[in-house]
């Protein structure tokens, strides 16, 4: 339309310029427009806007709507759970304000295990932290009741909200946060099934869905998955692949761990005197160093062939050594500690302690090592990791502190006291974030202390004070929690 042009040209010039016109009109619209032109109540922009209304109702004449076949929204149905009581709901507000993930992960335990559901008016703030925190949707899902899903339906962002109450209706039909949580309880009951399962749905994964749900399998690992392993080595996805072999690494047994045995028993030989020797046989196979061993050393007092074995050794599991040497742990241990020729794989041989999780080496370690080895504390019972974490904190503070943290115990006081007495030290490191990521290890009864623990350097004061006074709003919350 000529006309409507023409009133755009004057919208971009301005009326001072290009003052609007009726040209271009003709019948009713040509006499509605001289109406609107010849008036003298009304300046040039007045007529212009009148004008531009006139005509974008008469380009819009006769113009159909547009119409779409759309299925009626479906109804929420009914809850079959209460909610929670009004004094949880009041818990919740407070751990909101705190922002920390760990103390709402232990509200939703409580909501879990109460069999009790969210409350209506909180559920798009709880599914926009699930959508935010992969650790907190499977709890979500599982207290966000028919109304959770329901809301799934109309934000892509909230999918993992779907209801499912069977471990085979999660893993068919749950988002993946929901599968591999269904696939980690049936590995710990039936560690076959849990593998045939991931079998049958590996061709129709993704890559990242597949290292997901393939790292379940590393806890615990078992040697029955050695063959299909093994058979992964080929997938195109260097992802995957990756995790395999770490996996395989774990597993006596598997092809890879052999060869690296086989070098190992070659290189290292007890003669008829009761001598150790080492000699590091030349490697020929390409696949051990593929496997992430490194050839060279970045140690110039480490040679290169030392470096390799180091590698292989933290790699084999400790039970070996008993079979290659003919004798049983303890003398393992001596026969390390004595011979010089071993004695610089000592750390090697904790390692792969630590990386086989074999308890009942660790412990028999510990007690006949003259050295603390902070790697094998993981695998103590847990009153003997407080208690070692105790007694060599000062000696080990921050890699204690580590471990701890990685533990899900509860600390005890005394650790707890030592930790923050440390922390107060450091507060910048150990600041209101790290009391938010670790409030689930902190007891509660670490409170009527805090105005006990001050740091050294009067500088810190301020800022330790500050942390001090979070973390008795976190504890505070953590205190509601478990008495609900």
């Amino acid at each position: 339309m000529e006309h409507w042009n023409q009133l755009i040209n004057t919208a971009l010039l301005g009326t001072a310029k290009k003052p609007a016109d009726s040209t271009g009109m003709n019948g009713p619209l040509q006499q509605a427009a001289n109406t609107i032109l010849t008036g003298d109540n009304t300046d040039k922009e007045d007529k212009f806007l009148q004008l531009a209304a006139v005509l974008y109702n008469y380009r819009l004449s006769g113009t159909q709507p547009v119409t779409a076949n759309l299925a009626p929204t479906k109804v929420c149905p009914p809850e079959t759970k209460p909610y929670c009581k009004p004094a949880a709901v009041r818990v919740l507000q407070q751990v909101l304000e705190t922002d920390s993930i760990q103390l709402l992960q232990l509200w939703l335990e409580y909501c879990a295990k109460a069999n009790v559901l969210l409350p209506p008016a909180q559920l798009p703030v709880m599914l926009d932290k699930g959508w935010r925190n992969k650790s907190l949707r499977a709890l979500i899902a599982a207290t966000g009741g028919q109304r959770a899903e329901w809301l799934g339906h109309f934000n892509p962002d909230w999918n993992f909200s779907r209801v499912a109450d069977t471990i085979e209706d999660r893993w068919q039909n749950g988002a993946t946060a929901q599968r591999v949580e269904a696939l980690k309880e049936l590995r710990a009951a039936d560690p076959v099934m849990a593998r045939t399962w991931l079998e049958q749905s590996w061709p129709k994964e993704s890559a990242t869905v597949k290292t997901e749900l393939l790292s379940v399998l590393e806890q615990p690992a078992n040697p029955a998955d050695i063959p299909w392993l093994e058979s992964l080595l080929t997938e195109k996805s260097k992802q995957v692949k990756e995790t395999a072999t770490r996996i395989l690494k774990k597993l006596p047994g598997s092809s890879l761990h052999e060869k690296y045995w086989q070098i190992i028993a070659g290189a290292i030989q007890l003669d008829e005197y009761g001598q150790v020797t080492v000699a590091l046989p030349e490697i020929t196979d390409d696949s051990i160093f593929q496997s992430g061993i490194e050839k060279l050393s970045n140690d110039k007092t480490i040679t290169d062939e030392t470096h390799i074995l180091y590698q292989l050794i933290s790699l084999v599991h400790p039970a070996r050594w008993e079979e290659h040497f003919k004798r049983n742990t303890e003398r393992v241990i001596a026969l390390f500690q004595l011979q010089d020729s071993l004695k610089p794989f000592i750390p090697a041989l904790v390692l792969a302690i630590a990386w086989f999780e074999d308890k009942e080496r660790a412990l028999s370690f510990m007690h006949h090592s003259e050295t603390f080895y902070i790697d094998i504390i993981p695998m103590l019972p847990p009153e003997q990791q407080q208690q070692f974490s105790e007694k060599f904190f000062d000696e080990h503070p921050d890699s204690i502190i580590q471990y701890a943290c990685n533990n899900q115990e509860e600390w005890s006081l005394p650790l707890c006291t030592r930790i923050f007495k440390y922390a107060a030290t450091q507060p910048y490191t150990y600041n209101q974030q790290f009391m938010n990521n670790h409030i689930r290890q902190i007891p509660v009864a670490i409170a009527a202390t805090l105005d006990d623990i001050t740091p050294v350097e009067a500088y810190h004061t301020g800022y330790w004070n500050n942390i001090k006074v979070h973390l008795g709003r976190l504890l505070q919350a953590k205190s509601q929690i478990q008495s609900l």
